[in-house]
């Protein structure tokens, strides 16, 4: 997560996913947080950009949750469930207790590259 992203976390209270941004038509749940930091870890930021990159954890209904199925995303090792932007505020709903903050990590933006995982 971006730090745009996390600010607009912040401002709900950590009780709730804001919207996708325009052109990303999925919100990505890593299924281990080793796969999430080491994306996190190679994100590239553009140079206007805050540097700084989190990791978060939730938990959600798993009656809900086990409708998407389980993809891999970059390697085989790297399961994640991939949901529709425009279901986000449905996931919302379902959460369980507050997001949490894991990790936080400052990227080098030498080349300016955006890309997210």
């Amino acid at each position: 997560m971006n730090a745009e992203e996390y600010q607009e976390l912040e401002a709900r209270s950590f009780h709730g996913f804001p919207p996708r941004a325009a052109g990303q038509p999925l919100f990505t749940a890593l299924l281990s947080e080793e796969g999430a930091s080491q994306i996190a870890r190679h994100m590239r930021i553009a140079k206007q950009a805050d540097n700084t990159v989190y990791v978060v954890s939730f938990l959600v209904d798993d009656a809900y949750i086990r409708q998407f199925p389980v993809q891999h995303a970059h390697e085989r090792t790297r399961r994640a469930l991939w949901i529709p932007a425009d279901e986000v505020d449905i996931l919302n709903q379902h959460l369980i207790g507050d997001i949490r903050v894991l990790a936080s990590y400052q990227i080098d933006r030498s080349d300016g590259e955006v890309f997210f995982a």
